[in-house]
């Protein structure tokens, strides 16, 4: 899995650790961003979700 940046990782960890409930999708829609292999369908698809 390429990244466009590595620190983000670190990012996601944090945020999925707080408790709210959207937290979690949000973390991962940033894995899911920052990673250079994934489609942009793929990609919005998991932005879609943390907005919803």
């Amino acid at each position: 899995m390429k990244k466009y940046y590595p620190e983000l990782d670190t990012v996601s960890d944090v945020i999925e650790v707080l408790p709210h409930p959207q937290c979690k999708s949000i973390a991962h829609a940033i894995r899911i961003c920052n990673d250079q292999e994934e489609h942009l369908i793929v990609k919005l698809h998991a932005v879609a979700l943390a907005l919803l």
